[in-house]
């Protein structure tokens, strides 16, 4: 592969990676002259057609994503039995390097690595694309920071396919939902399972089932419990925990619904270390604390004794604390009541506040988006949402449209409309009308005129409409006679009427001297089309007075018939 130019365009530089269902490698766009991904199927799943056509339909899916926490997918092609993809090249290492690197990682940055993967899998979910395979091998993370999903949508294709990689299975079979392994439909809440492995792997360093094969791993997921994060991380809080094990819950139903609901309760569990409510059986609540025994040791009796007192102490102190804080949460929390959340999405940030303000809560934007149709400004999406209910005084976390994002037109003139094309999608902008016209001096297929101009600061998604030449305009002229004529005269004529001299074929000639013309093609006369091919045949020689003459003379033969005699002049 090293060396090949794939679809004529991207220029494979050198392998990079790989996995059980394709390979990895830098490529160089031509046309764009930038850095690409490229992703090429392994020789062995090709022959299964099904598969192949689930990898290309789910890949030009996938296309259609566009968010900063995705790897964005260019293109998609087939040459000579390669199928491949052509990705966003990203500088970083996976989150699966890191952890074997690093061990676990620091809850707070466990968190915001999962919060951009929760931000990238609703964008996802919102598209009706399910990912299928998270695992930190497709978390790429970028030296400032960024998390990045790759690898969206080829699960689906994976897995209808006989895939007979040990390693590959290996790889995803720690990840892998309950539901997938019975071979059921996986939805949203699978991908969110696996983001639940993957939050506990980075906190503890370790993965919760483990096996000696793909089988012994998917059944103690079906029937087990992982081990409690806490033990392995006493870092980890007691709502961290609830969240990474409701994740994780083998039945889907027990999960959270959404990925944001996980992201809330991420944030909730690292700044207040409580979640929202959810019961199961046999699980501690949030109102409930286990406390460790206490070991039992011998004392002397006056130890025992100064012991009791101190203990009577305590009681009696965390007595008197819990009555004065039950007196302060009945005058406060549980007096605040309930309220429905309003509908604040599409309001401008000061008409929100009000909003909410005359329903006793507290609007908190988070963050700013561009949206391609939300006006700058307004809302785009809240948590929590219209009509649940919630404490009054409670926070409402909103994003807010920071408008359409602006792209400037690349000047397109004079390029082919197929290189146009691929520039103006480069840039989000798609082609609108395409016009064509005669013109003198550009030639067919290239664009004449584009609108908007080149430079001019568009909303992406822009329609840009194009001009397209379809050459010079067609004239039909009367064929001139060239029978003859010498081949310099007919040239000059020819040149003259805008026509093409074609082939010119020699032939002998008795009557025409050499380089003369005996013959042409079209003939003198006919109707054509200025620019059309010209044909002659030309004389070689050796031309007037040099052929055969047959003259008829008298010779004597004893009064029989004349006889006609041919002779040659010389």
């Amino acid at each position: 592969m090293i060396g090949r130019l794939l679809g004529n365009r991207y220029e494979v530089l050198e392998k990079v990676g790989g996995g059980g269902m394709s390979l990895v490698y830098k490529a160089k766009d031509v046309y764009l002259n930038r850095l690409v991904a490229v992703k090429v199927l392994r020789e062995q799943l090709t022959g299964d057609e099904e598969f192949v056509a689930r990898f290309r339909r789910e890949a030009q899916a996938v296309a259609s994503l566009s968010h900063g926490n995705i790897v964005s997918i260019y293109d998609v092609g087939h040459e000579d039995g390669i199928h491949y993809l052509v990705m966003e090249m990203i500088e970083g290492r996976n989150l699966k390097e890191v952890i074997r690197e690093r061990g676990r990682l620091p809850v707070k940055e466990a968190v915001e690595i999962t919060g951009q993967i929760c931000d990238a899998l609703e964008h996802a979910h919102n598209n009706r694309i399910i990912h299928r395979d998270i695992k930190p091998h497709n978390i790429i993370l970028m030296a400032n920071g960024r998390a990045k999903v790759t690898d969206f949508g080829i699960a689906r294709a994976v897995s209808t396919a006989t895939v007979t990689h040990t390693g590959s299975i290996m790889g995803s079979v720690h990840y892998f939902s309950p539901e997938q392994a019975r071979g059921e439909i996986a939805d949203e809440k699978s991908d969110i399972y696996s983001l639940g492995v993957v939050l506990y792997e980075m906190l503890t360093g370790r993965l919760p089932f483990e096996g000696d094969s793909p089988i012994s791993i998917a059944l103690k997921k079906i029937h087990g419990e992982p081990e409690s994060p806490r033990k392995l991380n006493p870092e980890i809080s007691e709502a961290m925990e609830r969240v990474i094990l409701r994740a994780m819950a083998s039945d889907p139903f027990q999960r959270y619904q959404s990925v944001m609901e996980l992201r809330q309760d991420l944030v909730l569990a690292l700044l207040y270390n409580k979640t929202t409510e959810w019961a199961k059986n046999g699980k501690v609540s949030e109102d409930t604390l286990t406390l460790p025994k206490l070991a039992r040791k011998k004392k002397k009796r006056d130890e025992q004794a100064v012991q009791f007192r101190i203990w009577t102490f305590i009681m009696i102190l965390l007595i008197a604390i819990g009555f004065v804080l039950g007196m302060y949460l009945s005058a406060t929390v549980m007096a605040r009541g309930e309220v429905k959340v309003p509908d604040v999405v599409g309001m401008n940030v000061a008409d929100a506040g009000e909003v909410l303000g005359k329903v006793n809560l507290n609007l908190v934007p988070v963050r700013k988006e561009n949206h391609p149709q939300v006006p700058k400004d307004r809302i785009i999406s809240q948590y929590p949402k219209s009509e649940q209910v919630v404490k009054k005084n409670s926070k409402v976390e909103v994003v807010v449209s920071d408008g359409p994002t602006m792209v400037k037109v690349p000047n397109v003139l004079n390029a082919s409309l197929l290189a146009a094309e691929v520039t103006l999608n480069n840039e989000g902008l798609e082609i609108g009308e395409v016009t064509r016209v005669y013109h003198e001096q550009i030639p067919s297929g290239q664009v004449v005129n584009q609108e908007p101009a080149a430079g001019k600061e568009v909303v992406q998604g822009t329609t840009v409409n194009l001009i397209v030449s379809k050459g010079a305009e067609p004239i039909w002229i009367k064929m001139p006679a060239l029978t003859g004529l010498t081949l310099s005269q007919a040239k000059s004529i020819l040149q003259s009427y805008n026509l093409i001299i074609g082939v010119i074929q020699p032939e002998t000639s008795y009557k025409y001297n050499k380089d003369v013309v005996i013959r042409q093609d079209p003939g003198a006369e006919s109707e054509i089309l200025q620019g059309s091919v010209v044909n002659l045949v030309v004389s070689a020689g050796p031309g007037p007075g040099a052929g055969p003459y047959t003259v008829g003379v008298m010779l004597p033969q004893g009064g029989k018939a004349m006889e006609r005699v041919s002779i040659l002049q010389e």
